[in-house]
């Protein structure tokens, strides 16, 4: 995985309603924390993390923080969104080196043209982000599976996946990743889907 730059800055406020107050001047606090280490407050202009989140794949990345003569390598672990305009209220950072083992979301993206799409094969995509384990050297930046060969009814699970050295997923084996169905099976599950959603609510 691409490893990406970040300048910030200790932070020394605290309390949230000063925080609140940093957050409309446009920056967002975090903290840095990891096994063996204090945690670290940070603060983050919100235009330079803006920046980053807009170039990276997903919001689970490798990041070097940057703050005063100190450089720290990292994994975004965490952001909280203001649930009404989402903008980003706070980001978790977990201080990490090239052989610490963890888990992690990646982006999970098909490639090819399912030979059953030529007998009007639709393709159902059960998972967009995998999650994965493996030593921070390992991370990759997305997962790709090649899907040319389903044919109609077909079906790709977890265990048929074929994930780079060093790295595996966390979900079963028989965990459903991509369908290839037929017309009548999607209009079907339409159907059902719009039923379901102009039952009525039941009484409690």
């Amino acid at each position: 995985m691409a490893r990406h730059k970040l300048s910030v800055e200790r932070r020394t406020i605290t309390g949230t309603g000063k925080l609140n107050a940093l957050r409309a001047q446009k920056i967002v606090p975090g903290v840095i924390y990891g096994s063996g280490i204090e945690n670290v407050n940070i603060q983050i202009a919100a235009p330079a993390l803006r920046v980053l989140l807009s170039e990276s794949a997903s919001e689970h990345i490798l990041v070097d923080l940057q703050f005063g003569n100190e450089s720290r390598l990292a994994l975004l672990q965490d952001i909280q969104h203001n649930f009404l305009n989402d903008t980003v209220m706070h980001v978790d950072f977990l201080a990490v080196n090239d052989n610490t083992e963890i888990t992690s979301l990646v982006p999970l993206a098909l490639t090819g043209e399912a030979a059953g799409s030529a007998q009007g094969g639709i393709v159902d995509q059960n998972v967009y982000e995998l999650h994965i384990k493996c030593q921070v050297k390992d991370l990759p930046e997305e997962i790709t599976v090649d899907i040319s060969s389903l044919q109609l009814g077909d079906t790709l699970r977890a265990g048929d996946l074929k994930l780079p050295a060093g790295v595996t997923t966390t979900l079963h084996p028989d965990d459903n990743i991509v369908t290839l169905v037929s017309p009548k099976e999607e209009e079907e599950t339409e159907e059902a889907a719009a039923e379901d959603a102009a039952a009525p609510a039941p009484e409690k």
